[in-house]
């Protein structure tokens, strides 16, 4: 297995577990506007120092840093508020699940504006994975409308995530400068969404101070770069399929640490998602041979 898709998994991995660290510091009293705000501002002083210790170049040219404020707010930032405030209507399970419409966005937007050519292998893989995710999804006739509309939007606008990276030029940026950047720009959305909705609270106890910061800490020096180096070798199609991996992780772990039931429809849900994973390997080998170029 190839570097890029390792990062990849390993990305993937480390925010299937945020869900479950969120849901132990959301017994502490912190709600997701805050825990968003605490995660993305928390470890930008590590990514500073860092930073500054091995003497990485911070300057950015006005174009980058225009390029690195879309990625921020709009596939940073907003992704994750409309997200969480899909949870005001909708179960977070299904949320979640609906949220992860962005690998088939990913894809089909590749193809038909990019004209990125896909192996039907390829095309099979993101079948599996759609049919698969949706099968984690508890939606029905009582759902709201509202929620489900939010949850989707959270999922295209991290599509922009996964597309912009790669067509932007910023995979090519230092992992840690675009990450802090990046961290600087939610932080700031979130801080003026919080405030103007009046939905910050730091009244909650010292196990979520202390979860947030985990969270802050796994996915920012981990997680985030690991991902944008997976877009650099792999491109955004694959950075697609191949996180998917992620709602696997989560239930295994709830299941494991939380002792949340795993229902049936979960199980194969995460078998096609799996058996979807390994087809885009193949997939990705096949786009990568010379008789494809």
């Amino acid at each position: 297995m190839s570097k890029g898709k390792i990062c990849l998994i390993l990305s993937a991995v480390i925010y299937g577990i945020s869900p479950v660290l969120a849901s132990i510091a959301y017994r502490g009293g912190i709600n997701g506007i805050t825990l968003t705000f605490l995660r993305s501002s928390a470890a930008a002083p590590v990514l500073l120092a860092v930073i500054l210790a091995d003497k990485r170049p911070l300057k950015l040219s006005p174009r980058t840093f225009i390029n690195v404020a879309a990625l921020g707010v709009f596939g940073g930032a907003l992704p994750i508020l409309l997200l969480y405030l899909s949870y005001n209507f909708i179960s977070t399970g299904l949320a979640t699940t609906l949220h992860f419409i962005y690998p088939i966005v990913t894809v089909i937007a590749s193809a038909v504006i990019y004209h990125e050519r896909m192996p039907r292998v390829m095309l099979c893989a993101v079948v599996l994975v759609t049919v698969g995710i949706f099968m984690f999804s508890d939606i029905d006739a009582r759902s709201d409308k509202v929620g489900i509309i939010l949850a989707l939007l959270s999922g295209l606008f991290y599509s922009f995530y996964v597309i912009f990276i790669d067509r932007s030029g910023l995979d090519r940026l230092d992992y840690m400068v675009l990450t802090f950047y990046v961290m600087l720009i939610m932080s700031g959305a979130t801080l003026i969404f919080g405030i103007a909705t009046q939905s910050l609270s730091f009244d909650f106890s010292p196990l979520s101070w202390s979860v947030g910061a985990v969270i802050s800490l796994l996915v920012t020096l981990c997680a985030m770069p690991l991902f944008q180096a997976g877009v650099r070798y792999e491109g955004a199609s694959a950075a697609g399929i191949l996180s998917t991996v992620e709602p696997v992780t989560s239930v295994a772990l709830g299941a494991l640490f939380l002792g949340e039931r795993v229902e049936t429809g979960q199980i194969m849900g995460a078998s096609m998602i799996l058996f979807g994973v390994i087809l885009a390997e193949r997939g990705l080998k096949k786009r990568e041979s010379p008789a494809l170029h």
